[in-house]
């Protein structure tokens, strides 16, 4: 989770009002901030925010909300900008790399030692939070009195231009050399991976300004001297570029500069002026809002907690909604239910009536008691517990596995943080022979379990997928064998009332050895597997030793 330090004296200016270091430890938790130290010797304190709320990532954006909080400035924030003249030509050739570019101007900047580690702070928040690290969305940021527009977006050949990148040896190196050498090209690169041109941008007079998303030009490089800004955003995702640059703007015009926008010209497409700071308009059921968060606010009560909460509101011409305005640098509301949640923390989640409602007693589900009562099984036949993610790597899911990603119903990740986290798990057992290969040199033997949930695919579902859970155990040294597995299945059916119903039959498995393999049934059921994992899974793991393995789908156990 993403955090940022705020000093007491520089919110007291932005809120324009006193705050006391007290105060705000239990203030900052009603707006949604999680505190994580403080400081009273320098009068700071370190919070914690919700990745979908990159707006928080600047002491500015914080203090729109408690303004919002401590009733002094309430409904939409207003922001002042100027239509300007500056121009970007967008190359239709950048579909095929970057398709997507925002600009702005900021004009008549004066920034403090404060503001300027807000801006790289910022910067770097939202490249990670939004940008997926650089991915969907990177910033580039520019002395804009040292270029001359109109602006031109285009890719090139890698070694067709060269220029001298910002923190480089200083001599001018083609697109190719940044990538192979330069710091921030080696660690960018894979963004543009396979790609036959490289997207730049190029000022009037062919002078290059960035090549996104991997490193500016040492032209533009912004100074103690430097009083405006040209800001260029490139990516992947149109949402998530004007995002960030809603954010990126909003916050410079809270420091006292002035916007001024963008024209940006695409090839074939009606022009765009960025950045667009319109709200997004919503109709919200009010009886839906109430029926949420357990209350029964009016009209009038519920439009006071979208204003606190700095959104826009007033009755809707159909009596039963609102129309809600959501400033532009919100892009955490995707949902009739997200409105639920701001006006209960309009209304104070503090403020909140404590009922109990018949059957709001909290209980274990059964499958969660089952779950519990199996890991006491396991434990008392000595295994140790592990946890693992749910998200992993497609290749230890299948390939490692022998195993065929078709077969295993798979569900892909998107935008995944890495190719470790680019699938769920289908089966326990993959995550618990990567356990095993991070603690092979630990003393033998090895006898680990998980009791843990599988994600499928399933038309019949809303989502489309459901979730089983699952029991798998490995054993893992020199004499593991399907008889020691054996023994223990037939000490958990004992354990668990089951062992009269079940019985394995031989089967095949390109996981495990031929001869040593069977499937596991419930009254005529497969619930699961059993054996002796085959030599080739062990090399794909690094393993030395024999490992014996099962699992079990434990929800047909308990049913």
């Amino acid at each position: 989770m993403p955090t940022i330090e705020l000093k007491v004296e520089r919110l007291e200016k932005l809120v324009g009002r006193k705050l006391e270091l007290k105060e705000l430890e239990y203030d900052l938790q009603w707006i949604s901030l999680d505190l994580e130290d403080i400081n009273e010797e320098e009068q700071k304190v370190k919070v914690e925010y919700n990745p979908n709320r990159p707006d928080f990532s600047s002491p500015e954006g914080i203090a729109r909300a408690l303004k919002g909080y401590y009733e002094i400035e309430e409904g939409l924030p207003t922001f002042e900008f100027i239509q300007g003249k500056t121009v970007l030509n967008v190359d239709p050739i950048v579909n095929k790399v970057r398709p997507y570019i925002v600009c702005g101007v900021i004009r008549d900047i004066d920034l403090d030692e404060d503001e300027v580690a807000t801006l790289m702070n910022i910067q770097e928040h939202l490249h990670w939070a939004v940008g997926r690290d650089r991915k969907k969305v990177a910033i580039g940021v520019h002395d804009f009195d040292k270029v001359s527009p109109p602006y031109r977006y285009t890719a090139v050949k890698p070694d067709s231009v060269s220029f001298i990148p910002l923190h480089g040896d200083g001599y001018p190196m083609n697109l190719e050399e940044i990538l192979l050498l330069h710091e921030k090209g080696i660690e960018y690169a894979h963004i543009l991976e396979g790609k036959e041109v490289y997207p730049i941008i190029f000022d009037k007079n062919d002078e290059v300004l960035s090549f996104p998303p991997i490193i500016n030009g040492v032209l533009t490089t912004v100074t103690d001297e430097t009083k405006n800004l040209f800001l260029d955003l490139t990516g992947t995702d149109e949402k998530a570029v004007n995002l960030a640059l809603n954010i990126l703007s909003t916050t410079l015009i809270d420091m006292g500069a002035k916007l001024e926008t963008v024209k940006v010209n695409y090839s074939g497409k009606n022009a765009v002026t960025t950045p667009d700071l319109t709200p997004t308009k919503w109709m919200v059921n009010i009886d839906y809002i109430n029926s949420i968060i357990g209350l029964n606010l009016t009209p009038s009560e519920m439009v006071k907690c979208f204003r606190k909460v700095r959104m826009g509101a007033e009755l809707s011409k159909e009596k039963e909604y609102l129309d809600v305005l959501v400033p532009a640098y919100r892009g955490d509301i995707i949902h009739p239910v997200d409105f639920a949640e701001e006006c209960a923390i309009g209304y104070g989640y503090i403020n909140l009536p404590l009922t109990i409602r018949e059957g709001g007693i909290g209980q274990y589900h059964p499958i969660q008691e089952y779950s519990n009562r199996i890991r006491k099984t396991m434990i008392g036949a000595g295994y140790l517990e592990v946890i693992n993610f749910i998200l992993t790597s497609s290749d230890k899911q299948y390939k490692y596995m022998n195993q065929n990603s078709e077969v295993g119903n798979n569900i892909e990740i998107a935008n995944p943080v890495s190719k470790e986290f680019n699938t769920t798990r289908t089966r326990l057992l993959p995550k618990l022979m990567d356990t095993l290969l991070l603690n092979r040199s630990e003393e033998k033997p090895i006898k680990i379990f998980e009791v843990g949930d599988v994600i499928l695919l399933s038309q019949k579902e809303e989502t489309g997928t459901k979730r089983e859970v699952h029991l798998s155990a490995v054993s893992y040294h020199e004499d593991a064998n399907y008889t020691e597995l054996k023994s223990t299945l037939d000490y958990i059916m004992i354990s668990l009332g089951h062992y009269n119903d079940y019985n394995v039959k031989p089967s095949k498995s390109p996981s495990f050895i031929d001869g040593r393999y069977g499937e596991i049934y419930l009254k005529n059921i497969v619930i699961g597997e059993i054996g002796e994992i085959s030599p080739e899974v062990l090399l794909n793991f690094k393993l030395e030793f024999p490992v014996s393995a099962l699992e079990v789908n434990i929800e047909y156990m308990l049913n």
